[in-house]
């Protein structure tokens, strides 16, 4: 499993926690953008939290889409995910 951090937005509330990544054992990427101003059990604090299902989001390139609105995308990050699948196969 891969899991790499990511930086807010400047438009986006700066005290997000968001992250991208590869889960071997789901055979997905996932991707979490959590509100850590609340508690864990409060509505709002999961913003977003995708590829938690079998084969969920297969794709590199819709699991970055998925956090762009609240993330700053690092130029290099798409090849490390698609690294982090193949090193993890």
């Amino acid at each position: 499993m891969s899991r790499h951090e990511l930086p807010p937005r400047d438009d986006a509330n700066r005290r997000l926690g968001i992250a991208i990544g590869w889960d071997r054992p789901l055979n997905t990427y996932f991707v979490q953008v959590l509100d850590p101003t609340r508690d864990e059990e409060e509505p709002g604090f999961e913003i977003l939290w995708k590829g938690t299902a079998f084969g969920e989001i297969l794709s590199v390139d819709d699991a970055i889409a998925l956090v762009a609105p609240w993330a700053e995308i690092p130029t290099d990050l798409r090849v490390l995910l698609i690294l982090d699948r193949i090193r993890t196969a």
